[in-house]
């Protein structure tokens, strides 16, 4: 019997796991199953062996859709930074490796945020043992640390690394030897001295490229990758040139090329293939550069990190590190500084710019008894902050950990690129050998058969396929710093896609599309003015503890009025009543009315009706009501444009929901509904749309049903610990329209990602069409190699710029 212990959480309630629990015990291959759902604990007594987690998913997944969170108690998970790789297909390769390792859980490989998840079955390997295990594929140099362990300016992305100054070095020498070669060693008496030396500087500038390639087939992991196909290239270069010194009568005139009787020119296929790698290296360069400033600029957009704090003592002012504060004690943030942790004003008024969080630029006040949030910035004036979270719980550390790690959930794109990064490395080296003995066979001749070569050789370096696997993950990446940008917060590239196919959003109203705070719309005096009905209203209101009686005093000083109040009685389901100097005032429903046969006017406004009357004579009524969102109306119209349907789930009475449907032209709507219900009708609206559906909500009332749909959405989560825990996607101020803003960032990245995939493939086989038009056309022009080069580093560039540029990109409302 072996016994198993499980974490598992996501259940609607307690009746599913129980039906959980009972359909577990029915499985032959289980001795017993407990599922204990206040502790998300699951206890398994296997009859023999064990199951594998994703075994178990597909057991509970017979009787239940819940997106559960399951996963082997004594699992242990960390997380890395890594930086250093030469490419994303590198970066691929390594995450592969890892996750074929027994004690390796899952490991997931971000290369775009230098991020590195990895869930043990066990005990974590030290660094050392992992840095061993990656250079089992990979020899980059490589820069990993458990995140957390390191200081602030330790994690900045570095734009031009050690390695990178190494590069450069080995290239500019091959530069010079070559043009040495080339123009001081064109005779015909220095060809075997050329081609040494080629030799020897293709040792010092490539032996990288040739040591992964070695690596790779040394530790039987696939090495058909962009390393091989640009050594092949080498090689075979190397193989022509060969050839070309041995039959030297008859291929002479194609390499040592005369300007005048004494001086000559040496353009052999050793100088291609040195041309291949200084060409690859400088674009390495150039690819990282581009890279590493697009990651630079992606984690600025998100950076709210403060380094120091000023804290008070006793002794005045010390300045510690966000870490080193503690609930309670007190800082002092002045103007231009950011606040470094979440706290309470006790003193001092300051304009706080917000937009670090929120996206909105209007400054807001904050004074004595608000709340501020660690993150924003102080545009002027100082104040004094009673702290109230420590930095690990703080809004701003918690944001950006959920930015930095989305990487963790891979994009649909990301999972494509994977797969196609292992299938597409063959397919090239097929057709470039399929292109060689093609051509070869068509012209039969020596001079045909070296052409073909040559020409197969163009197709491998033409087909690395370095543009696409680095700039799709990157697109995902920078959208999501475009989010965060815009006061939106993405858990993951894969809630981009899910938000590309939305097609239903289904909302909460309270705290989401309203304000979620009662306050006197109308106001119908009989026969008095307002000022006086809303004075008697005060009175009678001044002691109520109930809900709308606060709303209606909110803000208002009623101490003086309350302690002349006399015989106050709150009667439930009717309403207030009191004597104040000498009146008998009374205010409630119409049952308050009915109940002292006063006469009263029926209100026909939506909303709470309170009837006002004193010693018995009717004095009129107010209306109050939830006050609509300003941008509630804008959001539905623009989901609309984009054929989006949008749903109302909410408590309210079925005339309030009428109301607001009405009003912001919602598709339809389901009143008087308990959370439990709002997530069965949740579920109908799933099963019923072939696309995804969302839930929005305000993160705390509505956890159900944020957790059990395709999406959740929590709105207003500067500040709400719940909130950012529970949704996929926190929108970090109360604005509604911010929904349709995410659905077009994820458009954008979409369409970014497959333009980049559309575009490299394009370039790619025009390139490699017009190599091979030379083998079928004579009279085309022979495609040098340098063209092939670009058309791999010089297109991948191109590509991470594009994705970059989605990092700038406005997101504006039609």
């Amino acid at each position: 019997m072996v016994k198993k212990t499980y974490h598992i959480s996501g259940f609607d309630c307690g009746n599913c796991a129980a039906k959980t629990e009972r359909h577990l015990n029915t499985k032959e291959f289980i001795e017993s199953a407990t599922l204990d759902f206040a502790a998300n604990k699951l206890y398994i007594s296997y009859k023999e062996e064990a199951i594998s987690v994703d075994e178990l998913k597909k057991v509970i997944k017979e009787v239940e859709s819940d997106p559960l969170d399951i996963y082997e108690l004594g699992l242990v998970k960390k997380v890395y930074h890594i930086s250093g790789f030469d490419c994303g297909n590198c970066a691929a390769k390594a995450e592969r490796h890892i996750n074929t390792k027994e004690n390796v859980e899952s490991a997931t490989l971000d290369f775009a945020a230098n991020k590195l998840y990895i869930t043990y079955n066990g005990n974590a390997w030290s660094l050392v043992e992992l840095k061993k295990v990656i250079a089992e594929v990979e020899d980059d140099p490589l820069t990993i640390y458990e995140e957390g362990t390191q200081n602030k300016k330790n994690q900045k992305q570095p734009i031009f690394t050690k390695n990178m100054w190494f590069i450069l070095g080995r290239v500019i020498f091959a530069t010079i030897a070559t043009l040495v070669c080339v123009f001081l060693l064109g005779k015909a008496e220095y060809n075997w001295l050329r081609f040494g030396i080629y030799l020897a500087v293709y040792a010092v500038i490539g032996y990288d490229i040739l040591w992964k390639v070695i690596l790779h087939i040394k530790n039987r992991t696939n090495p058909l990758d962009h390393n091989l196909l640009i050594t092949t290239a080498a090689i075979g270069a190397f193989t022509l040139c060969v050839i070309q010194f041995t039959n030297w009568d008859k291929y002479g005139e194609h390499v040592i090329h005369y300007l005048s009787s004494d001086y000559a020119i040496a353009m052999d296929h050793a100088m291609d293939a040195m041309m291949v790698i200084i060409l690859f290296q400088i674009g390495r360069i150039i690819e990282a550069v581009a890279t590493n400033k697009s990651k630079a600029a992606v984690m600025s957009a998100v950076e709210l990190r403060v380094d120091t704090a000023n804290l008070i003592t006793e002794e005045g002012i010390k300045v510690v590190t966000p870490e080193e504060l503690e609930v309670g004690q007190k800082i002092l943030v002045k103007v231009g500084e950011l606040i470094p942790v979440d706290g309470q004003v006790i003193d001092g008024e300051a304009q706080v710019d917000t937009s670090s969080l929120t996206g909105e630029f209007v400054p807001v006040i904050a004074k004595k008894e608000d709340k501020v949030f660690s993150g924003c910035l102080i545009k002027q004036g100082q104040i004094t902050v009673l702290v109230k979270k420590i930095y690990a719980d703080s809004t701003v550390s918690k944001i950006i950990e959920l930015i930095t790690s989305g990487g963790e959930k891979k994009s649909k794109a990301d999972e494509f690129i994977a797969k196609f990064g292992r299938l597409y490395t063959p397919i090239v080296v097929l057709v470039a050998i399929l292109v060689m003995l093609v051509a070869g066979l068509v012209r039969q001749t020596g001079d045909g058969w070296m052409d073909a070569v040559y020409e197969g050789l163009e197709i491998l370096v033409t087909g690395c396929p370095c543009a696409i696997v680095i700039s799709v993950p990157l697109a995902y990446f920078a959208a999501i710093g475009l989010s965060s940008k815009n006061g939106i917060v993405i858990k993951g590239a894969s809630f981009l896609d899910q938000l590309f196919n939305l097609g239903v959003v289904v909302t909460d109203k309270t705290g989401t599309l309203t304000k979620g705070s009662f306050s006197i719309q109308h106001i119908k005096p009989n026969g008095i003015d307002e000022e006086e009905l809303l004075a008697n209203l005060y009175v009678v209101e001044a002691l109520s503890n109930h809900p709308i009686g606060k709303a209606i005093c909110h803000g208002l000083n009623l101490k003086k009025i309350a302690a002349e109040v006399t015989d106050f009685e709150e009667i439930a389901g009717f309403g207030v009543e009191c004597k104040y100097k000498g009146k008998h005032i009374l205010a409630g429903s119409t049952k308050m009315m009915k109940k002292y046969d006063i006469a009263y006017e029926e209100a026909t406004e939506v909303g709470a009706v309170i009837y006002v009357a004193v010693d018995n004579k009717y004095l009129g009524y107010v209306v109050l009501s939830d006050e609509i969102k300003e941008n509630a109306q804008e959001m539905v119209r623009l989901l609309h444009k984009e054929k989006i349907d949008v749903v109302l789930l909410t408590g309210d009475h079925d005339e309030n929901a009428i109301d607001i449907s009405n009003k912001l032209g919602i598709d339809r709507y389901h009143s008087e509904l308990l959370p439990e219900q709002k997530t069965v009708i949740l579920e109908q609206e799933i099963a019923a749309s072939k696309k995804t559906v969302a839930f929005v909500g305000d993160g705390i009332n509505d956890a159900p049903s944020i957790i059990r749909s395709d999406v959740g959405i929590a709105m207003g989560g500067i500040g709400s610990d719940i909130a950012v825990e529970n949704a996929d996607i926190v929108i970090m101020n109360d604005d509604p329209a911010k929904i349709y803003d995410a659905v077009k960032i994820s458009k954008i990245a979409r369409h970014t990602a497959v333009f980049n995939i559309i575009f490299s493939l394009f370039v790619k086989v025009a390139v490699a069409v017009l190599v091979v038009m030379h083998e079928f056309v004579p009279s085309f022009p022979e495609i040098p190699m340098y063209v092939a080069v670009l058309a791999d580093t010089g297109l991948t560039v191109v590509m991470v710029l594009n994705s970059l540029a989605v990092l700038y990109r406005k997101v504006k409302r039609k």
